[in-house]
Parts: C-alpha cells; structure tokens; sequence
C-alpha cells in the first residue's frame, strides 16, 4: 500500500465515523494532504467550507495540490466555487467577520493551512472558541510547515490525529527535510 492510499484509507475512515467529528492531518507534504483530504470530502460531500488564513495564498495551495487551474486568479469569500463535485466557500479565519461560516450537519470546515494560529496564544484561544461553535458534521485542520510548530496542545482538543508520512512516495522530500535539519 502507497502512502496515499494509506492516508486515504485513514481519512475516509474518519468520514465515516460517526463518532469522530475533527481531525487533524500532519505531515510534511502540503500539497499531498492537501490533495487527500479534498479529494475524499469530494467523495463524500456536496457542499463544504474552507478557511484559510491567507486569501490569496489559498489559490496557489488547492491548484497546486492538483496541479489544476481549479480556482480563478482571485478568490472572494462571497463567491461559491466548485471542486470537484462540491460547491465550496472560502474564506478567512484571521480576519474575524460577523459571517464567518458555521456550516450544518451536510458540510465539511477544512482549516488549511492552520499554522497561523497555532503560533499565536490569543490567536490560538480564539480559535478554540470559534471550532466549537462550528457545525459542520466534520472539521479537518491541516498543517504546513510541521518542523517549525511549536507546541500546543490541539492534538488534545482533536477526535483523531494523522500523521501522513510520504516516507515512501516522496522520498525526496524526507530527504531534504533531513539535510536540511528541519527534521
């Protein structure tokens, strides 16, 4: 089993637990889990949000995680994109609106990347308050950047907690990683 199939099997099993209702994916390539998670929820949902701290980094993340023009130059928080099969929000989570999306039990909340408040304290309690209040069925955090977190404790706030290794699909990666000393 590749290590894609590996994380999809563990992703798609937590879709179906009804049970378990956030997940956060680790690991040290964005693009595959970026990749992984959407493409399962394309499975599974119609309709979904994604929060990014970056509106107009959120762009370059899914189309190049796909290697796809899926989303247009700009992307609005006041516009539904399609993915896939899903019709999809996006919209920020550090800039704090009146309209954030809560979603209901038919909707998905990906946080991606979720880095930006996992380095802040304020930031960090904040966030913690507002993923309670969120309603969608299923909540997914992802990190990038997973050499430099520093360290909180969301994994204890967390149903489930996956770490995607790429040990063997992208031996490359794991390699610069190492020389590099990040890991």
């Amino acid at each position: 089993m590749t290590d894609e199939q590996n994380a999809i099997s563990i992703v798609m099993d937590f879709l179906h637990n009804k049970t378990k209702k956030t997940l956060l994916v680790r690991g040290y390539d964005n693009e595959a889990k970026l990749r992984v998670v959407l493409s399962c929820l394309n499975k599974e949902f119609d309709k979904g949000i994604i929060r990014t701290s970056s509106m107009s980094d959120i762009l370059d993340h899914i189309n190049g995680a796909f290697n796809k023009n899926l989303l247009p130059y700009t992307v609005k928080s006041t516009t539904i994109y399609k993915l896939g099969r899903m019709k999809v929000n996006i919209n920020s989570y550090s800039t704090h609106t009146k309209s954030n999306p809560k979603g209901n039990e038919g909707t998905f909340t990906v946080f991606y990347p979720v880095q930006f408040v996992l380095d802040d304290y304020k930031r960090y309690i904040n966030f913690l308050r507002e993923l309670n209040n969120i309603k969608s069925s299923k909540i997914i955090l992802i990190t990038t950047n997973e050499w430099s977190i520093k360290e909180r404790d969301i994994e204890n706030h967390m149903d489930q907690v996956f770490f995607y290794s790429v040990e063997n699909d992208n031996p490359q990666i794991m390699s610069n990683l190492r020389n590099n000393g990040a890991i």
